[in-house]
């Protein structure tokens, strides 16, 4: 199997997020901020899930220890995130930060190598090309801008005829299913996903309806809800009294956040 390389793409208005500015506004707050970021690093390759081993005597320890940062920092932070929710709790051994999803890159090995292959190749040629008359060097790029509109062409019918199929899909689906995208609809109130992204996971209504009625009473996000639906979660009440404390004897920087 091909290795494949994830990174993390910071959104250009990350720092002038509300959430973020109060974070870094606290004492220590550049240090809490880092440590979000590294615990988005942790949790990419693994569709924003951390898991806690067992390694450490609770999570935010077990999250120091695999950081290479000081536990108290790592137990204030896991408690701004937790009240701003920027992390969820799974389940006891799991948790979930619902903004890496859409910030996460990857690309295997193997695509690297054929990527950096033809920029090669692409390369040699426009050496091997080059010409010394000043006419041959205007013919030769105009075949190359000839060259390039023809793949600017052939790169829009093939985005044309991908578009043309998934609306034919859609149309299929939304036809076929026109009751149960009405019933998803309501179920989603004023949530912003889909139906029809609900429908093509093709999961049982009953399923489609728990899981719905589990993130609302719970305040989940739609990146919670989807994940959940998709991956099939096991979505259990977690009572309060069994939650880890990993926020034991916060610093006193934290008072400034309540």
């Amino acid at each position: 199997m091909s290795k494949r390389y994830y990174w993390l793409k910071l959104k250009e208005d990350f720092f002038e997020q509300r959430v973020i500015k109060k974070l870094r506004k606290i004492a220590g707050g550049d240090t809490y901020t880092i440590i979000y970021l590294k615990l988005q690093l942790l949790a990419m390759k693994n569709d924003g899930k951390l898991v806690f081993e067992n390694v450490e005597d609770d999570f935010a320890s077990e999250m120091a220890l695999e950081l290479d940062e000081d536990v108290e920092n790592v137990k204030v932070t896991l408690m701004y995130l937790e009240k701003n929710n920027l992390i969820e709790t799974i389940s006891n051994e799991e948790y979930f930060l619902p903004e890496v999803l859409a910030v996460t890159g990857s690309e295997t090995a193997s695509a690297i190598r054929v990527r950096e292959h033809r920029e090669k190749k692409k390369a040699l040629q426009c050496n091997n090309n080059v010409i010394t008359k000043k006419q041959d060097v205007i013919e030769v790029k105009q075949e190359c801008s000839v060259e390039k509109e023809k793949e600017k062409d052939i790169t829009t019918n093939i985005n044309n005829l991908e578009n043309i199929i998934e609306s034919d899909e859609k149309k299929v689906v939304i036809n076929s299913n026109g009751a149960l995208q009405q019933e998803i609809k309501m179920l989603l109130g004023v949530r912003k996903i889909k139906p029809y992204d609900i429908i093509k996971l093709n999961k049982p209504i009953e399923r489609i309806k728990f899981v719905i009625e589990f993130c609302d009473k719970h305040n989940k996000a739609d990146g919670y809800l989807y994940k959940a639906l998709k991956d099939d979660w096991e979505l259990k009440e977690v009572q309060q009294e069994e939650k880890p404390c990993y926020f034991t004897k916060p610093k006193e920087a934290y008072k400034e956040l309540v």
